[in-house]
């Protein structure tokens, strides 16, 4: 996915800018799932196709690293509330794929979602930037 120029950019202040940094960076050293949730998402994924019926978890864990790693992947800020959820955007084999984290660095979600266009352009996502310009570790 490429930015959007149509979408306007998210300012963060320096503080959040860092807790954005932090939170992808915790994630690819290790994914921290919510306690007792890996494998209801992995089944989720299973059932609504976006993995094949054979799938495990280290192979669901591995999509989820691949995006949050590559170097061309886009971060949009999931705002709900007064929260802020860091959402890594990436392709992998031809779908884009979507790992949502929380600020502490543990995992919301993974996912293709079906019309990533029109996804991403609900106004609860704003567009940030690439995950190079954002110089996550």
């Amino acid at each position: 996915m490429t930015s959007d120029p149509e979408k306007p950019r998210f300012i963060l202040d320096e503080v959040q800018r860092i807790g954005v940094s932090q939170a992808i960076s915790r994630v690819r050293k290790q994914i921290v799932w919510k306690p007792g949730k890996a494998a209801n998402h992995l089944a989720k994924r299973i059932r609504l196709g976006h993995l094949p019926d054979d799938a495990n978890l280290e192979e669901y864990e591995a999509i989820i690293t691949y995006v949050v790693t590559a170097i061309s992947a886009d971060i949009y800020l999931y705002i709900y509330g007064e929260t802020i959820y860091p959402t890594v955007v990436a392709y992998v084999d031809d779908k884009l794929w979507l790992v949502m984290i929380g600020l502490n660095g543990v995992l919301e979600t993974a996912f293709p979602p079906d019309q990533p266009q029109s996804y991403l352009a609900i106004s609860s996502f704003v567009y940030l930037g690439l995950v190079k310009e954002l110089d996550c570790e």
